[in-house]
């Protein structure tokens, strides 16, 4: 996407409202309306305004970087390490749970305003975004408010939680829904806050295809027959179903690289001036056994004597020398104008090759072929050259071999800078295999967490609601397993 169109959008975004906050009261209905709110905002300004903020509250140091990279195995803190060591900060609890629900309701609106005007493309593109959301969400807390909390706007402030069983099946209904709408070639565009495909609804609709094969192989250990009707109803029907086909097709959100508008993680680095992360020991180790030729691409050298090494994920304060920790590489963390990664070719590739490992139909694609080319793709999203993507897929440890446990961990590889659905594979795989944080003050625990802590808001101010589902939690972090989460002997 052209970086100047994309600065050029969020000028028109930030002089539209402006607009709507100075413009006259002319036809306005009531005398008392407040001369200091807008109105009106249109559904692609909306738009515009969920995806960064998404985009720039969820992808970056204080929730990605700190807890789910941790979790995940990929990143590790080398400074401030309390949330790698499950010391949660309340602050960032309650905000990472006020800005779910602040772009999901918006989104509704969007959705309502699509549906009031006959707009099939924004109502479809409306409805993945915030699905996309809402299993970030779930997969976030479990059980949370959704058929309630969408009615905020009518007086319902207290909402019920819902069952994340009930949210899995909203989630393949709104999502099937939405690829229907597309598939019915829509007239309207998406406007200029189109921040993520620049208005391309073709990238919307595999897009949102592609989220539906997510959800689904994400329940396929716990209900295989649901989740196999999803992806062959996809996998089957590429004209009216198409999917993410090519890393041209990715759903990344590319950053303009100019203040405010910076790729957080490199803003947490360049302008912030933070070292607080290095790279994780279980992913730096993996890599260097595979002989991983991303290497040199997701890490750079310890700066002590040159050498590729990790920390353990909220280790032990004093238990290691700074000095002595890779980095994580320039392109992921010190481009401004880098990427933030919704949902890449290579993950699709690597859930093709699971479907196909259980017997379902894939229209024709076999393990191997969709297992090779995730590794592909992924290693030439990382500028990996062809002669060295052919010796990696020779080697012993990479090998298509029919153990699906390769495809779990290559695709934990591809997730880099996917920190939430890297955690969500961990959780469902346990690949890798990891353990409690040696610096936790549980020290009970023989995994990372299963779950994010509840906010101290809902607890506050939802009380009765909140309390019908807490049962069963441990140490904020455990207890309840996903109920997709179908792994014995942990705790």
């Amino acid at each position: 996407m052209n970086m100047k169109k994309i600065l050029k959008i969020k000028i028109i975004l930030v002089l539209s409202l402006i607009i709507a906050l100075v413009s006259c009261t002319k036809d306005w209905e009531e005398m008392n309306t407040n001369p200091n709110e807008p109105v009106e905002v249109s559904p692609t300004n909306i738009l515009a305004y969920s995806l960064r903020y998404i985009a720039d509250n969820f992808y970056d140091d204080w929730m990605d970087m700190n807890n789910f990279e941790t979790y995940s195995g990929h990143l590790g803190k080398i400074q401030y390490i309390d949330e790698a060591q499950y010391r949660y900060r309340e602050g960032t609890v309650n905000n990472a749970w006020r800005d779910i629900y602040t772009t999901m309701f918006d989104l509704q609106k969007v959705i309502d305003m699509a549906d009031a005007e006959g707009d099939k493309n924004m109502k479809a593109v409306a409805l993945t975004f915030q699905s996309f959301i809402l299993q970030i969400a779930t997969d976030t807390w479990k059980a949370i408010p959704y058929s309630d909390a969408m009615l905020g706007q009518q007086g319902n402030i207290t909402p019920e939680y819902d069952s994340q069983e009930f949210i899995y099946d909203k989630l393949f209904e709104n999502l099937k829904t939405a690829g229907d709408l597309f598939a019915q070639n829509g007239d309207d565009d998406l406007g200029e806050g189109d921040l993520l495909f620049n208005g391309n609804v073709g990238n919307w609709q595999k897009f949102c295809n592609s989220l539906r094969l997510r959800v689904a192989i994400r329940v396929s250990l716990k209900d295989p027959a649901g989740a196999k009707s999803h992806i062959e109803e996809i996998l089957g029907d590429p004209g009216k179903y198409p999917i993410i086909a090519s890393n041209n097709d990715d759903a990344k959100f590319i950053w303009p690289g100019v203040s405010p508008y910076k790729e957080p993680w490199a803003e947490n680095f360049l302008d912030d001036g933070r070292d607080d992360h290095g790279m994780c020991v279980t992913l730096i180790d993996i890599l260097k056994d595979y002989n991983d030729p991303r290497l040199p691409v997701y890490a750079q050298p310890a700066p002590s004597d040159g050498e590729y090494r990790g920390v353990v994920a909220g280790a032990v304060e004093g238990s290691f020398v700074m000095a002595d920790i890779s980095r994580i590489g320039v392109f992921y963390r010190e481009n401004p104008s880098g990427f933030t990664p919704f949902m890449r070719y290579p993950e699709i590739q690597f859930i093709i090759a699971e479907a196909a490992v259980n017997g379902w139909n894939t229209n024709g694609i076999d393990a191997k072929t969709a297992y090779d080319a995730g590794i592909t793709a992924s290693l030439q999203e990382n500028g990996i050259a062809q002669a060295d993507i052919d010796t990696y897929l020779l080697d012993s440890n990479v090998a298509w071999d029919g153990d699906v446990n390769k495809i779990y961990m290559q695709k934990w590889i591809s997730l880099f800078k996917q920190g939430h659905e890297a955690w969500a594979e961990c959780r469902r795989t346990d690949i890798p295999l990891m353990g409690e944080a040696p610096g936790s003050p549980y020290q009970s625990h023989n995994r990372p967490p299963f779950r994010y802590p509840y906010p101290t808001d809902e607890f506050n101010l939802n009380g009765a609601n909140i309390g019908q589902v807490t049962g069963g939690i441990i140490d904020h972090f455990w207890g309840q397993q996903m109920f997709w989460d179908v792994r014995t002997g942990v705790h």
